[in-house]
């Protein structure tokens, strides 16, 4: 699966459903690592899941690998940035 960019300000879901379905709003992007092997790292925000409203930092590669969309915040709902009306929203 390609991995998508990582944007500051921009937000990002996993794709799962219900529990497990995780918002991140990246707040900074290629911040230093306390990882040695990680060169750059990603702060982010939780808007929806369980962890809502808390910051975390993770490897940049981490966040990739975690992100299946780029989600856009439309009124009351999420879709996928990109999409069209007709496609399925997580």
């Amino acid at each position: 699966m390609k991995k998508l960019p990582i944007k500051v300000g921009a937000t990002y879901s996993n794709g799962y459903f219900h529990g497990h379905w995780e918002v991140r709003q990246v707040l900074a992007e290629g911040i230093p690592c306390e990882q040695e092997d990680a060169p750059r790292c990603v702060k982010y925000k939780v808007l929806v899941g369980q962890n809502r409203r808390r910051s975390f930092v993770c490897s940049a590669e981490e966040f990739s690998g975690w992100a299946r969309y780029e989600v856009l915040r439309d009124e009351n709902s999420w879709r996928v940035s990109g999409a069209s009306d007709s496609a399925p929203r997580p």
